[in-house]
């Protein structure tokens, strides 16, 4: 279902005439997304939740452009995504640093999965120099947040 929805927000429907009009005439895609966002930032939680299923649909090099919006937009859940994009090299050049100025963006907006994100990266040195005390600080705050993750990695450190 996923890749579904992710194929059609992804690629323009294709135009075809009929007697009084156009059918289905070009329009969607990412970079509708994109200018969707930046007149209406009101409807980042639509227009960003559809970009995540793009990505996560595999269709990388496509939603990156539009993901780094969304994350710029403030959402949370996008600076998370780019975060894995930069450290995965999903769609772009691998960067640990990159992918950590993204979960700490993400971690400073109170979001606990980004404030687990960025204390992992503190804590194992990836994008970031390794600080053992930084790394216990988000991790408390994500665990105190919900995430059951954080809670679980503070109790070996």
């Amino acid at each position: 279902m996923r890749w579904m929805m992710a194929a059609l927000v992804a690629l323009s429907a294709t135009a075809a005439q009929a007697d009084d009009g156009i059918l289905n005439p070009d329009e969607g895609g990412i970079a509708q997304l994109r200018e969707t966002l930046a007149a209406r930032p009101d409807r980042a939680g639509f227009v960003c939740w559809v970009v995540y299923e793009t990505q996560k649909g595999g269709m990388h090099e496509t939603a990156l452009a539009a993901l780094q919006d969304c994350a710029e937009s403030g959402n949370a859940p996008s600076m998370i995504l780019l975060s894995h994009a930069y450290e995965n090299g999903l769609g772009t050049d691998a960067s640990p640093e990159l992918a950590a100025h993204w979960a700490k963006q993400a971690a400073m907006t109170g979001y606990a999965v980004g404030q687990y994100h960025y204390g992992m990266a503190l804590l194992r040195g990836q994008g970031v120099p390794a600080d053992a005390s930084a790394a216990r600080y988000w991790l408390q705050q994500a665990a105190e947040g919900g995430d059951e993750n954080a809670a679980e990695v503070l109790k070996t450190m």
